[in-house]
């Protein structure tokens, strides 16, 4: 299915259920797609919940360059935009916003400037990636940036880190889907997001779960533990996995117990029947 949003053309997948007991919007992350997510979608639907999932711009089935964005803000104006449209489909339930790595960073930003969700679950958020750019190279990068703004490198994501099952990392390499570059427009914008998320976390004010795994070689755990004592929220958890690689729903043992948390949470902001008055 398909949406508008800044003229622009973007794809999203939905798993939906009759009478849902809530809505999941999921934010994917860097070089992937929504329907990467199946899996996860099939274990809300039997719970009970339905599912949403766009593919940000320039990624999966959307429209865009791949791996490109005039500034990596937009992607939480779409975001919000989506879940204006999914909210609208499904009143009377609560909506929670999932975002997991690039699409944590995403989810953050969305809900600091337009709220709009009851709560925020944050998958392995890639708020600093291990192998960014640094010193000389970051000035180099940033020089280039002004001068070929399109221009796509790697994207610096090994997906052999990606989880410890290799069915997952065999699927992940075949899907024709997935791309593993990222302009230097891209790189320039979002180190612009983070300054910004950085001195606004105080503002993300929404129940928050923070499912982090320590093993992760893709993204910098440690930064992601900092900025969650930062949060705003007077209702967050911290749920960490000291084994665990980047992709926590696709790791064997830990995924089953990263999913229980999940449902926990989402199970925890039902509306509580009222008493029954004679």
């Amino acid at each position: 299915m398909e949406f508008l949003t800044r003229n622009i053309s973007l794809h999203y997948r939905r798993w939906w259920v009759e009478d849902a007991r809530g809505t999941v919007v999921i934010s994917h992350g860097l070089g992937e797609h929504s329907g990467r997510y199946v899996n996860l979608a099939a274990h809300l639907n039997r719970a009970g919940f339905s599912v949403y999932a766009p593919d940000h711009y320039g990624h999966g089935l959307s429209q865009g360059k791949r791996g490109h964005i005039e500034d990596f803000s937009l992607y939480s104006e779409d975001l919000y935009e989506f879940i204006c449209l999914v909210k609208s489909g499904n009143p009377g339930t609560g909506l929670h916003l999932l975002g997991h790595s690039m699409g944590a960073v995403v989810a953050c930003g969305s809900a600091i400037r337009y709220g709009a969700v009851d709560s925020l679950i944050l998958s392995a958020p890639g708020f600093r990636g291990a192998k960014e750019p640094s010193g000389l190279e970051l000035r180099l990068v940033l020089m280039l940036a002004k001068m070929f703004p399109g221009l796509v490198l790697s994207s610096r994501i090994d997906s052999q880190w990606l989880s410890r099952d290799s069915a997952v990392i065999e699927a992940y390499r075949e899907d024709e889907l997935t791309h593993r570059g990222v302009s230097l427009r891209w790189f320039e914008t979002f180190l612009r997001e983070r300054e910004f998320l950085s001195a606004n976390l105080e503002r993300l004010l929404v129940p928050c779960l923070m499912l982090l795994p320590e093993s992760d070689r893709l993204v910098e755990a440690g930064v992601s533990r900092e900025w969650f004592g930062r949060m705003g929220s007077a209702r967050k958890m911290l749920h960490c996995f000291p084994k665990a690689y980047h992709e926590l729903f696709n790791e064997v043992e830990e995924g089953r117990l990263a999913r229980d948390l999940l449902l926990g949470h989402l199970k925890s902001y039902e509306p509580q029947a009222g008493p029954v008055v004679s």
